[in-house]
């Protein structure tokens, strides 16, 4: 089986970054990654609705919840705080929401 050329695996890439050696070009590629997260968050937004069902994804935790708003750069999210005992709204950005 051949591989495509223009398909790059991820260690590929892992590989050339730690070929390189210029600060400006991690800067670079720094900026590029930060950009890209923004699109895909972005374009994630238009995938959500008011009442679906979500995993939020940050800090090393994931939790379940409900979407209750959907804001221009944030989603508000009601969640269940086992801390509380309560449900808590939690005012969440598209890049760490995925759909169950």
């Amino acid at each position: 089986m051949t591989q495509d050329p223009k398909e790059v695996s991820l260690f590929d890439i892992e590989r050339g970054i730690d070929n390189l050696n210029n600060l400006d070009d991690l800067d670079r590629i720094s900026m590029y990654l930060k950009l890209r997260k923004e699109k895909l968050a972005k374009n994630n937004r238009y995938n959500l609705s008011i009442g679906q069902d979500v995993t939020i994804t940050g800090s090393g935790k994931v939790d379940r919840g409900k979407i209750v708003k959907i804001n221009r750069k944030r989603a508000i999210v009601d969640c269940y705080d086992k801390y509380r005992d309560a449900m808590v709204e939690y005012s969440v950005p598209f890049s760490m929401i995925r759909v169950n």
